[in-house]
């Protein structure tokens, strides 16, 4: 990920070696810094999430600033040998070296040069001022005083500076290439600059020359709360006395004038800071000297250890000088700079703060809602009060100051004009337009242009222009001091419009801001992950510009920066995170990137790490509740919410739980509305008073609600139950520990509102990722059905603020809780995976059972057209594509562009077939693997087989059909699936299933990064067997190949003897179907039998085989369809090509023809593909073994035994045996029922023992003759 010369760092592995604070950390705090640690080194991105209560923050100091430690201290890469040379030569070639290798030293020596010389001549100039005091203050006071008497107020100060875009200096025709580049730079010079060098001093020809950065470690949270407590828990450890730590907030936190601060208001903060900077020295703020000593000697403070912003405004205070600037000019030398999402989320706020992230490291810790905070920073709201007041600011200031205006101020203020004027009169009309017209219509950014009949302005100039000219800046100015005149006051408009009613008076400062934030906006180069949603309501109509795409924000930062970790306590989901922020489709555009920022990019080098608590499983009660006492359903969908029955049995369920839940308990409701709805009907019911009983009843909207809550937990009531709302102020960043949290209830899935447009516009967009664009114009969800993506968002929205709600409790090792869930839908596998993994771990009797939907193993049949099945299932829901991250994908052939139809675009495929095949180009994330093959020409690979992989499980399929749409349609075939926990966590212990698995993928030559993730899949649960079949020869050679084919199926068998104590006996009845028929003849199929008893035949001779076995205790019904079986099928010739039979085969002498059955499918006249055995022994032959998959019942399949040699097998063959499996019977040649593991075994197909007539005869397909 990171193109490092030097020396990859070792991880470290001791809590020591990471210098927790305390003595026996967490064993999830160690392996959280460990792997930490790995993904700042490798420069990855990783997705963190460790419960509340698990030292999330401690653990993010230690690891990162460890390496850090390392980092800054890595080896040279090269080393002085003592060769006999002089010392001062090779002082001098290492100093050049250095130089080479690390330029960023020279320029930290010479800014350390620069900053002595500054310290010495302003200390000389200090003691020259304090002799000349008296006489420099009267000349000044004299002079303040005659230019306050000629002007009020300086009006050059309002005039914007001379501006030249570099595009038109470009094209600039009528002057040289030299003479342009100094226009430009005499532009570039004159543009308002928010600085700290005062307009009136002359600039020192001794410029302050630029600061080397060093890498340094970005925190970034939501609240300047949690980042003083990020710099407390530094303070903790030994990083605290050593580290230079620099926290950067606005000028409201750490402004130091308090005469600016009394008699400023917050929002008009800003300005006066930037006037105060353009004013001479008798106006200018006296916390910016005009010296630089005081700022340096900040600085040099800040170097020396970490410092919060309440540190940093004391010191500051101390010294007389500006905090916020001072922090500004500590960034480049910090080690650790704490700062906002809002900072460090916009690169206009990056840029501005001179902020820059190469080489550096970005933790976001609260990331939980990141993806909003992106988007929200990036949205804009533009009302009709901000465009009225700014078209007659705009054109007030042009014609006061337009003959004064230089360079190309005139055209593009002339531009934002009639941007503002086509703006306002876009407005205007809405608000006019009949009543038929939608109060709400979303546009896309061009269409919005065009129908405001702005398409043919150039928005993007208007945008760099407001950006690099600083007007706004200028526009405050002027608006102030036009306030301020009692001519301008009284003809000043009030912002009645026609284009509605004015709520209030609207600041200049606010207006500008809006116009600024919209134009950034629609003035992005790339406008189609973007909205404008226009709202005709009572108050006026508003422009929000809505960013739908959150990765071109985010990428922008993943490039620059070296790594980046998102960190959390409730993460989960994080796969939909992982998609929003680097999309394999999209806007996220990659044509520019070098190879190792393409590799930034890729999602599939993402890092997800997630850890359950520290707290013990016994802490932990999570249940859900489906129905009420009377057992009536408890689900709370939109519709349902008005049902007072399902309210009634809702609230008597609640008041169930209070009687056995001590202390506190917090319920969760969706909306406001539908808890005044519960308390309104568990008030006329008493259900609210028999609540109270036992526990008083809070509600959020409660005065003091912390407050009374808190005293009736801990008072002589002992409880007390709090009513809150999901998404409310106590749903976040509120502790509930110990008896203040006993339990959390959630009621109801809280869904967001689809009748908000903004988030339809968002699931729409996000659904289309990856797809071909069909129309112009936007789809609307609400038109149409919601997709698998749009469906997957929209739930991961719902469960991020439930994880949320329910982070509330378990707040530390000793804490316990129970999680309760008044909701059936919480039971539903695709809501309850993603729940958090402390909610519902493997190990946990929580919800586990519930997020897995066969974690028993079924078996199954494939659906056919027309014909309603229970008991099928589709392509579609077995691979629950929304869900998917990764496939395992095996087939003899495969229609990749009817599968890939099945599958999200950019999920990573892994295929093997017989033959590789071209793919969609609309699919770029598939490997074909290449089995190995002694003679290609006569082996084949006829594995049928799924790995999929999801976010908190796998599943494991075994196929009997290939991958073709007919055999999902029109021939029904067999389908095994069991799935299994996956926790990345852990390493799981090996079993017979997984070492079984592992090396059936190893003999497909599957990449070893797919086997390994099998170490972290719990396989405990697998009651099945697999047997494979690989061909003979190769790198096999000296393998042992009596693990595979029928000598594997009868160490299978033997085990299940021995397990149930059942001796050998010949006695076995084999109902054998395939789709192909072999080369069968009486020695193969004794041989077989024998295996099928557990027996190995190998070690004896023919001879001997023949006397234990007979020919006539073979026992073995080959069921094959018969010419009229496939010929009549109601499907026609589409099914007939799944049957191979070839007539000289069956024509040969030694076949057994007297072994062929007929088939009796589950369907009738339809035909069916399965290969499977049904195997029946005992006395009563009502219990045996099944077997499913991939394996005809022919020699190429199951291999031929060959006398003092190593069985030959042809094919790469894969299946699972179901051991102990339980028959019903209506005669000895009828079974009507196998259950397997207490679960009905689905099959194709009736084992009824039915010989071939003298007519019948097996089918054959004309093709293969």
């Amino acid at each position: 990920m990171v193109d490092l010369t030097e020396a990859r760092l070792a991880t470290p592995q001791t809590a020591a070696d990471f210098s927790f604070p305390i003595a026996t950390p967490y064993a999830i705090q160690v392996e959280f810094v460990q792997r930490l640690f790995e993904t700042l080194e490798r420069g990855e991105f990783g997705i963190f999430e460790s419960p509340t209560g698990t030292g999330k923050s401690l653990s993010i100091i230690c690891g990162s600033l460890t390496w850090l430690t390392h980092h800054h201290a890595r080896a040279p890469a090269t080393i002085d040998k003592d060769d006999g040379r002089p010392v001062w030569v090779r002082d001098y070639e290492r100093k050049q070296r250095e130089s080479s290798v690390n330029p960023d030293a020279v320029a930290r020596e010479k800014y350390e040069n620069w900053a002595k010389s500054v310290r010495r001549k302003e200390s000389a100039e200090q003691r020259e001022r304090k002799q000349n005091a008296r006489r420099v203050g009267a000349v000044r006071a004299k002079a303040s005083k005659r230019g306050s008497e000629q002007s009020p107020h300086n009006s050059d100060d309002e005039v914007v500076a001379e501006y030249h875009s570099s595009e038109e200096t470009k094209g600039d025709g009528e002057y040289s290439e030299s003479v342009r580049k100094l226009l430009h730079a005499r532009a570039q010079s004159r543009v308002y600059e928010d600085s700290d060098i005062d307009s009136d001093e002359d600039i020192d020809q001794n410029a302050e020359p630029e600061e080397p950065s060093i890498s340094k470690i970005f925190y970034a949270s939501r609240t300047h709360s949690q980042l003083q407590q990020f710099i407390s828990e530094i303070k903790r450890t030994k990083f605290g006395h050593a580290t230079p730590c620099v926290t950067l907030g606005s000028r409201v936190q750490l402004c130091t004038n308090d005469e600016v601060r009394t008699g400023c208001a917050s929002a008009m903060l800003n300005e006066r800071c930037l006037e105060m900077q353009q004013n001479g020295r008798s106006k200018r703020c006296g916390h910016l000297p005009v010296q630089r000593t005081p700022m340096l000697d900040l600085k040099d403070h800040m170097q020396t250890r970490a410092m919060d912003i309440e540190d940093l405004v004391v010191q500051a205070r101390k010294l007389s000088v500006c905090a916020y600037y001072g922090a500004r000019a500590s960034v480049q030398q910090a080690h650790v700079v704490a700062l906002p999402y809002n900072m460090l989320l916009s690169r206009s706020a990056r840029e501005a703060l001179g902020v820059s992230l190469k080489n550096s490291v970005v933790i976001i810790d609260e990331a939980h809602n990141l993806v909003d905070t992106i988007l929200a920073t990036h949205s804009a709201l533009l009302d009709a009060r901000c465009v009225t007041l700014l078209l007659d600011l705009v054109q007030r200031y042009f014609k006061k100051y337009w003959q004064r205006l230089r360079g190309s101020n005139v055209v593009h203020i002339r531009r934002t004009i009639a941007l503002l004027r086509a703006l306002d009169k876009y407005m205007r009309a809405v608000k006019t337009e009949d009543s038929r017209t939608p109060d709400v219509l979303v546009k896309g950014v061009n269409e919005f242009l065009h129908d405001a009949h702005a398409d043919h302005i150039n928005v993007f100039t208007i945008d760099r222009y407001l950006r690099e000219s600083k007007i706004g800046r200028k526009l405050n100015m002027f608006a102030d001091r036009q306030v301020g005149s009692n001519n301008d006051a009284e003809k000043r408009p009030r912002a009645q419009t026609a284009a509605g009613p004015q709520k209030s008076e609207i600041a200049p400062a606010t207006a500008v801001a809006a116009l600024e934030a919209f134009i950034a906006g629609i003035g992005s180069p790339d406008r189609t992950g973007a909205r404008i949603v226009v709202r005709n309501g009572a108050h006026g109509v508003e422009l929000s510009y809505v960013l739908l795409d959150p990765s071109e924000a985010f990428g922008e930062l993943r490039r620059e920066a070296r790594a980046v970790v998102l960190a959390g306590g409730t993460m989960t989901p994080a796969t939909d995170v992982v998609e929003q922020l680097l999309p394999r489709f999209g806007r996220l555009s990659r044509d520019t990137c070098s190879p190792a920022e393409l590799m930034k990019l890729d999602p599939d080098n993402a890092r997800l790490f997630s850890w359950s608590h520290v707290v013990s499983p016994s802490h932990i009660c999570s249940l859900v509740i489906e129905s009420g006492p009377t057992n009536t359903p408890l689900k709370f969908a939109f519709q349902d919410q008005q049902n007072t029955l399902r309210i009634r049995e809702c609230g008597q369920a609640l008041a169930a739980l209070c009687n056995v839940i001590p202390g506190g308990v917090v319920v969760f409701f969706p909306s406001y509305a539908l808890l005044s709805k519960m308390l309104s009907v568990w008030r006329e019911n008493g259900i609210i008073e028999r609540i109270a009983r036992r526990k008083p009843v809070v509600t959020e909207d409660a005065q003091n609600v912390l407050s009374e809550y808190v005293e009736h937990v801990r008072g002589p009531h002992k409880g007390a139950v709090l009513l809150s709302v999901v998404g409310g102020r106590l749903s976040e960043g509120i502790n509930f520990s110990d008896e203040l949290g006993r339990a959390v209830v959630m009621v109801g899935v809280p869904f967001p509102s689809l009748a908000s447009p903004e988030l339809n516009e968002r699931l729409t967009y996000y659904e289309s990722i990856g797809q071909k664009p069909t129309m112009s114009t936007v789809a609307r969800p609400a038109e149409q059905s919601m997709g698998p993506r749009a469906r997957s968002l929209y739930e991961s929205l719902c469960m991020r603020a439930v994880n949320q709600s329910i982070g509330r409790a378990i707040r530390h090792r000793g804490d316990f809780a129970a999680i309760v869930f008044l909701d059936a839908r919480y039971a539903e596998p695709r809501i309850a995976r993603k729940l958090p993994a402390w909610i519902a771990g493997p190990n946990q009797s929580g919800l586990m059972s519930d997020r897995l939907e066969f974690p028993d193993g079924v078996v199954r049949v494939t659906p056919l057209v027309g014909v309603p099945d229970s008991q099928s299932i589709s392509l579609s829901t077995l691979l629950d594509a929304q869900h998917l991250l990764s496939a395992l994908l095996t087939s003899f052939i495969i229609n990749t562009d009817w599968l890939l139809s099945h599958i999200q675009p950019h999920t990573p495929l892994t295929l093997i077939a017989n033959q590789a095949q071209s793919t969609s180009s609309l699919h770029q994330n598939i490997s074909w693997c290449k089995p190995e093959f002694v003679v290609p020409n006569m082996q084949i690979m006829h594995t049928k087989l799924m790995f999929l992989v999801y976010p908190r499980h796998v599943r494991f399929v075994v196929l009997t059909g290939n991958l073709v749409e007919e055999e999902w349609t029109v021939v029904q075939n067999s389908v095994f699936i069991q799935d299994f926990p996956l926790d990345y966590t852990r390493v799981f212990s090996a079993n017979e299933f997984s070492t079984s698995l592992a090396l059936s993928l190893h003999d497909l030559s599957v990449p070893y990064s797919v086997v390994a993730r099998l170490n972290h899949v719990d396989f405990t649960r697998a009651r099945a067997r697999i047997v494979t079949t690989v061909p003979t020869g190769g790198k096999r050679v000296h393998m042992n190949m009596e693990s595979y084919g029928m000598l594997r199926l009868a160490h299978v068998v033997d085990q299940f003897n021995t397990q149930i104590a059942e001796e050998w006996e010949p006695d076995a009845r084999l109902y054998c179907i395939g789709s192909s028929l072999g080369k069968l003849d009486t020695n193969w199929l004794r041989d077989f039998y024998m295996c099928a008893h557990g027996w190995d035949p190998q070690s004896l001779a023919l001879n001997a085989r023949a006397s234990i076995v007979p020919e006539n205790m073979i026992d073995i019904a080959v069921a094959f369809p018969t010419h009229s079986d496939v010929a009549t099928n109601v499907y026609g010739k589409p099914a007939m090509q799944y049957v191979m039979a070839k007539q000289n085969v069956y024509e040969n002498p030694k076949f057994p023809k007297s072994c062929m059955f007929r088939v009796q499918p589950r369907v009738n006249r339809t035909v069916v593909h399965v290969k499977a055995i049904v195997a029946r022994t005992g006395e009563r032959q009502n219990r045996g073994w099944v077997y499913l998959g991939s394996h005809n019942f022919t020699p190429a399949a199951w291999g031929r035994l060959q006398r003092g040699e190593s069985p030959y097998y042809n094919n790469y063959e894969m299946g699972v045996v179901l051991l102990d499996v339980k028959y019903e019977c209506r005669s000895q040649d009828c079974v009507s029922k196998i259950v397997w593991e207490n679960t009905n075994v689905v099959l194709p197909f009736s084992p009824v023992w039915v010989p071939y007539g003298r007519s019948d005869a097996p089918y054959f397909n004309p093709d293969i003759q």
